[in-house]
């Protein structure tokens, strides 16, 4: 996260001006419109008033019409661009390359504005050529076209070319011809080296060059968009921005170069020592087994746990509730109590562990249950086959409304303390608990009616007051335990002697609570989308660091701490994790990481909407997870969020592959509309194909699928209907293999959900 300068009013200057070393201006025609000169694809753009041309002017049809040639120069004789001057636009892109930034341009125009507002020319890429010279396509002359343009006025209709007599024509490139291989080569290597890419002007829709943009995200830059209509690139955008050019570019060039001015932060802005990293580390503060504040809200449940302990066997009890409910603290609580009796083994497993050896009573605390269903499985297992006799207690801890792994007996955890006075007590000591913590001889002043009941969502609220006492009335700023936290976290990375940028760091321990490692080798791997960590030795360092601030539990075999983020981390997530850095992050992740990314966007978008949208933005942009979204579904907790993102894909990606379908099991309804959606498109596929006996075959099993998904939902009609046709295809196959059978079993099906 960066910040702004300290004359700027915040808001002035957007996070990603900040930090910009090398820059990239990728222009289209529509920078070039207040010059005078008719833009392409706008709404009164040449080829939308006049969508044949693009195809009448040719190359290929140039060269073999000699009247298509007069046409042509004819119409170069009387363009604008002649009499054309550089606008605000080109002028504040020429001064920025004068301020200090590198600035390259990119431009997919060829009238030369560019250039005559000062940018050097061998700072510009023409990927379509340039107007402004004339060159002979039998023996490669060229010239000015001013020159040309001479011959034109004195009465040559096609000038031919002065050395050997051939055609001329401008050095621009026209439909049916290939741009130069060697300048799109050296727009990559720009694009792909640089901080920040403006692309202004410009629909994105020609290719390859409109793929510059992805290339440069894929290398860890970030991209602005700056055009007045939506582009195919906008999903993987860190800003879109749709002001006229001629205003919008003249102040991005100032904040740029406000931000390169190496202005003060607004951490040094704030007042004084109020905005330094704290003494002590938010999350860690309001971490359960931190026990900052004293335990009072939950005595009864306590009790329950307790009496429930006792006895003989193996019992598997479920706490579920919100996050922040305080189902941690009360497994800690108890744990305490059990083990303090001496008598009882405490096993709090690593994801993935089974059951501790020991012969005595095990009490065994499961978090975050909804997400590790095997685990828990496999657990009650090993209990029930333990021979010692000594009694076992599974506690499950869950976040979610969704499906549950299986206990014995289960409760939900509300509210607590939410009725005066028990409320307003709780907040009282909270208060003096988290000023005590903090070193605060003076509790801050916290109106009960400011403060949520939920005992996390109180504590977050006491600790931001104690953090901020003069929030004053309306209760503290909701997001400042991050922006302490980010606070911390860039100290400790400057006490660590790493010296990292802002934005550097927040990315650096999001793609940690994210991705997750194994091993260095892993934990490397991930950090690799993040551009100001090429060199190998400073990533070595910062992926050391953050298995500091995010240590693996005891006994854990991860590199980073294995666990599921808390809510603070969840907040981290959401600020950080934007389009283009989970597109960077999963081109370096294995498929354990893809996993982990997706259950932790999965969580978090349950309570988060930007973060369910990232979600569907982000398996559009890349359509491979989607096996591992599929199985995050099933097994992660969370699978609202994944399955409303599959069906988006499904919806717009057609040709999504039918074992997909295949890992999702029949019956299972939390998909909704992805599996009919997949099973109606291979319908589609194999109704092109039916004129083979093989495309009957595969014609005949998708629509066996597309009744028995159909049935699922519930809609015996539609059931109906694919299941009659498939009796109907299954019938005329001359091997039947079992398909007539199985689709009159769906036909059944569908006509008893229909009566």
């Amino acid at each position: 996260m960066t910040t702004p300068p300290t004359d700027q009013l915040p808001g002035d200057i957007p996070d990603w001006a900040y930090g910009v070393r090398r820059l990239v201006v990728f222009s289209g025609a529509g920078i070039s419109t207040d010059s005078g000169i008719q833009d392409f694809r706008g709404p009164s753009g040449v080829w939308t008033l006049s969508p044949g041309l693009q195809t009448k002017h040719t190359y290929q049809a140039f060269m073999a019409d000699p009247e298509l040639r007069v046409s042509y120069w004819k119409t170069r004789y009387e363009h604008p661009v002649w009499g054309a001057e550089p606008n605000a636009g080109h002028r504040a892109v020429a001064e920025l390359g004068e301020s200090g930034i590198d600035t390259t341009v990119v431009t997919q125009n060829t009238d030369g504005l560019h250039q005559l507002a000062g940018t050097p020319a061998d700072r510009v890429f023409e990927l379509h050529g340039t107007m402004r010279t004339t060159l002979c396509v039998a023996c490669g002359h060229r010239s000015p076209t001013t020159d040309v343009l001479a011959r034109i006025e004195a009465g040559e209709a096609t000038p031919p070319c002065p050395e050997c007599g051939g055609i001329q024509k401008t050095a621009s490139t026209m439909f049916g011809q290939t741009m130069s291989p060697e300048t799109f080569v050296r727009a990559e290597e720009a694009v792909t080296s640089c901080d920040l890419i403006l692309a202004v002007g410009t629909t994105l829709t020609v290719e390859p060059a409109g793929s510059l943009c992805a290339s440069a995200v894929n290398a860890g830059a970030t991209l602005v968009i700056v055009n007045w209509d939506p582009t195919p690139y906008d999903a993987i955008a860190t800003d879109i921005i749709r002001d006229p050019l001629g205003e919008a570019l003249p102040r991005i060039a100032a904040q740029l170069k406000a931000a390169a001015s190496g202005a003060a932060t607004r951490a040094e802005a704030a007042a004084g020592e109020e905005t330094a990293a704290p003494a002590a580390r938010p999350s860690v503060l309001l971490r359960a087994d931190a026990r900052t504040a004293r335990f009072r809200s939950r005595a009864a449940e306590l009790e329950r746990l307790a009496q429930w302990c006792a006895g003989t066997g193996t019992r598997t009890h479920l706490v579920a509730g919100p996050a922040g409910s305080g189902k941690s603290r009360l497994a800690l609580e108890l744990a305490d109590r059990l083990g303090g009796s001496g008598e009882w083994d405490i096993a709090f497993p690593t994801p993935g562990a089974g059951l501790p050896a020991t012969e005595r009573p095990l009490l065994v605390v499961v978090d975050s249950a909804e997400t590790r269903g095997e685990q828990v499985a496999r657990i009650q297992a090993e209990a029930a086959e333990r021979e010692s006799g000594a009694p076992v207690r599974l506690l499950l801890l869950a976040r979610t409304d969704g499906p549950r792994p299986a206990a014995d007996t289960h409760e939900e955890l509300g509210a607590a303390d939410a009725a005066e006075p028990g409320h307003a007590d709780a907040v009282r000591e909270a208060a003096q608990d988290y000023a005590a913590a903090l070193g605060d001889p003076s509790p801050a002043a916290v109106r009960p009616e400011d403060v949520p009941p939920l005992p996390g969502a109180l504590q977050a609220a006491v600790l931001a007051a104690a953090l901020a006492p003069s929030t004053g009335a309306g209760g503290p700023d909701e997001g400042l335990l991050l922006q302490r936290e980010l606070a911390y976290l860039r100290a400790a990375a400057d006490a660590y002697g790493l010296e990292l940028p802002a934005a550097v760091v927040a990315g650096a321990a999001a793609t940690a609570v994210l991705c997750g490692a194994a091993d260095e080798e892993a934990a490397l791997a991930a950090l690799g989308h993040l551009q100001a960590l090429e060199d190998p030795e400073l990533r070595v360092r910062v992926a050391r660091w953050l298995r500091e601030m995010y240590p693996p539990a005891a006994g854990g075999s991860a590199y980073w701490s294995e666990s599921l983020p808390d809510a603070l981390d969840e907040e981290l997530v959401a600020e950080v994790a934007t389009p283009r850095f989970l597109l960077g992050a999963l081109m370096e992740t294995t498929e354990g990481q893809d996993r982990r990314v997706l259950t932790v966007l999965a969580r978090a978008a349950h309570t988060r909407p930007q973060v369910r949208r990232r979600l569907t933005e982000l398996l559009s942009l890349l359509p491979g997870v989607s096996p591992a979204a599929v199985e995050v579904a099933l097994t992660g907790g969370y699978p609202a969020p994944l399955a409303e993102a599959l069906t988006t894909l499904a919806e717009k990606n057609p040709a999504l592959p039918a074992d997909l379908l295949d890992a999702v099991p029949a019956g299972v309804t939390v998909f909704g509309e992805f599996p009919v959606l997949l099973a109606e498109s291979l319908v589609d596929a194999y109704e092109r194909r039916a004129q083979t006996q093989n495309g009957l075959r595969g014609l005949t099993k998708t629509l066996i699928e597309l009744a028995e998904r159909q049935a699922d939902l519930g809609r015996a009609e539609q059931s109906l209907d694919a299941a009659r046709r498939a009796v109907e295809i299954a019938g005329a196959l001359e091997q039947q293999d079992g398909h007539l059978a199985r689709a009159e079993r769906a036909l059944h099906r569908a006509t008893e959900l229909g009566r």
